[in-house]
């Protein structure tokens, strides 16, 4: 009798032994981080989230979403409903538990988000819980996102386009490649692992 209860007792002893040896190694790495201030930055159109029925919703709602000029520029209707129609899109479980698991680490995260603002503040507010609303970044085309990730002392982008992998590099910033889901609509620009980048496995789901 006595046995067994020496027994659990060393067990227990040992369980609290690993769980404060775990705690000073995240305290650890909390605290170096927060101090240097790093920040990782995610993209979030197929990136962070599957987003293809906004945009569906959106071509449906605004047929005449192209403005007829060379660029092919959509129209402020167009992107007024995409950003209002979070409610449709589906988080990447993957890269989004990264993102968290950054978040736990003491890592400043953002998000750089390939759209104009159009209406776009209820979008920020639904991720605060994530980013302050600050580091939610709608840049644009992502051409734009170089200079936000020169901006923000990253040391880590995660991005699903070739774009994104090239804006990280001459940001210099490492880059990993974060494959699009097989039912996301958009196919181009992306060429997964011809560009020597690491890929997070898994990551289309």
């Amino acid at each position: 009798m006595l046995q067994k209860a020496k027994a659990e007792v060393e067990y227990w002893l040992r369980v609290v032994k690993r769980v404060v040896g775990f705690l000073m190694v995240w305290g650890l790495i909390f605290s170096l981080v927060t101090i240097a201030k790093l920040g990782v930055a995610f993209d979030y159109d197929d990136t962070l989230v599957f987003s293809t029925p906004a945009y569906e919703k959106a071509f449906a709602s605004a047929p005449q979403a192209l403005k007829g000029s060379p660029s092919g520029a959509m129209s402020r209707q167009f992107w007024s409903v995409v950003n209002q129609a979070y409610d449709l899109e589906r988080p990447k479980i993957v890269p989004l538990s990264a993102a968290w698991l950054f978040r736990v680490l003491g890592f400043r995260v953002a998000i750089l988000a390939s759209r104009p603002d159009t209406d776009g503040e209820a979008l920020r507010k639904e991720w605060r819980r994530l980013v302050p609303k600050p580091r939610f970044i709608f840049a644009g085309d992502g051409a734009d996102k170089r200079r936000h990730l020169e901006d923000g002392n990253f040391v880590l982008y995660f991005g699903d386009s070739d774009m994104d992998i090239s804006e990280a590099r001459k940001a210099s910033v490492f880059p990993v490649r974060v494959k699009r889901s097989p039912q996301s609509s958009y196919k181009e620009d992306y060429h997964p692992g011809t560009m020597r980048e690491f890929v997070l496995p898994l990551s289309q789901y």
